[in-house]
């Protein structure tokens, strides 16, 4: 019980003294303007259209897959091969 103890402390001693040096010197300043957010919304709704057509096209291949046929459909039947 007094290892675990030792191991304990020496540990939050270890994290006490090393944590500082992570720290950063001050606060971030963002000198980002309205423009450069709009730029990137602009190239996020660009690449979020473009999956617009694969999406629709995911949608056909499981309606096809999964999806009921109809009377017409289920009553023809291939041509046989002679």
């Amino acid at each position: 019980m007094k290892s675990i103890k030792h191991i304990s402390l020496s540990l939050a001693l270890f994290l006490c003294a090393t944590l500082p040096a992570f720290a950063q010197a001050g606060a971030r300043e963002d000198n980002s303007m309205l423009l450069t957010y709009l730029f990137l919304g602009t190239c996020a709704l660009i690449i979020m259209l473009q999956f617009v057509p694969v999406f629709a096209m995911v949608f056909g291949i499981l309606k096809g897959i999964f999806g009921k046929k109809t009377s017409e459909e289920a009553k023809t039947a291939p041509a046989k091969i002679q």
